[in-house]
């Protein structure tokens, strides 16, 4: 067997036995806590566990990572699966087209997909803040600016900002205070 086949073979085994240990996790942690867990929920739940310990900029990171059915379990032990279910949608335009890469089937026809984290371990830019799902980009919701890692990459209208926040309110969110 030559190695890029054997490097082909490693990978798929490895994609394999990640995909595995998102499909046992869903059972393990639908049946405790007596509501349906998707596997992309786990998947989501193990990226924001684990993005900022491993310095990842993108959900797709997760597939290089390793990792036992154990330590992942131990690691959303304590994880709020609620906060993942809290996602306000709003219109794909509110973001220039070339910020936007690798978007795919998960963002709904209507557009975007922000999804707010009470409790995330990192509060920058604000306290709490959204997320743009699959892209990476963290929006301020106390005066729409977006930024992937720390740099700023775009400030959001203010009628969009305001329907993120109107939305979040909906929900029971604490937002921070505007400084528009």
């Amino acid at each position: 067997m030559r190695e890029s086949e054997k490097e082909a073979e490693d990978s798929h085994s490895k994609i394999g036995k990640l995909d595995s240990i998102l499909n046992n996790l869903s059972e393990f942690y639908s049946k405790l806590k007596k509501d349906n867990i998707s596997r992309e929920e786990i998947f989501d739940s193990l990226y924001i566990v684990l993005k900022s310990e491993n310095n990842w900029e993108h959900p797709l990171d997760f597939w290089s990572m390793k990792i036992e059915y154990k330590e992942a379990l131990a690691l959303l032990s304590d994880f709020d699966f609620k906060i993942l279910k809290n996602k306000i949608e709003t219109p794909i335009e509110i973001i220039p087209k070339d910020l936007i890469m690798n978007y795919k089937v998960r963002i709904k026809s209507k557009g975007l997909i922000w999804v707010i984290h009470k409790y995330d371990a990192d509060p920058f830019p604000s306290n709490p803040h959204a997320h743009l799902v699959d892209s990476g980009i963290k929006l301020d919701l106390s005066n729409g600016n977006c930024y992937k890692k720390r740099d700023l990459l775009y400030k959001l209208k203010q009628k969009d900002l305001l329907y993120i926040r109107q939305e979040a309110k909906k929900k029971d969110f604490e937002l921070p205070k505007m400084k528009i």
